[in-house]
């Protein structure tokens, strides 16, 4: 049987994996390389691959909730969007 270890802390995942995956692009921008990829006709980066990860649940859960706290917070806010004409 073959260890999996979480990408996030590297400690062997013995109980639930809990994988996610994003954009591509994501990896770039979070670098701090805001010019590599392509944008859609909004100006938004966008890519076509995924990355991916596995992680354990503890990580799993420090990094969702930190993705939900930001959800509400841009669900408040409410930004105006190009409109598409």
């Amino acid at each position: 049987m073959n260890k999996i270890f979480c990408d996030c802390c590297g400690k062997e995942i013995k109980s639930k994996i809990c994988s996610f995956s994003y954009l591509c692009h994501l990896t770039n921008i979070a670098k701090g390389n805001y010019s590599n990829g392509y944008v859609d006709n909004e100006g938004e980066p966008v890519s076509g691959r995924q990355d991916g990860f596995d992680v354990c649940l503890h990580c799993y859960n420090r990094i969702m909730i930190e993705a939900v706290k930001k959800f509400i917070e841009l669900k408040k806010i409410k930004p105006k969007r190009k409109e598409n004409k």
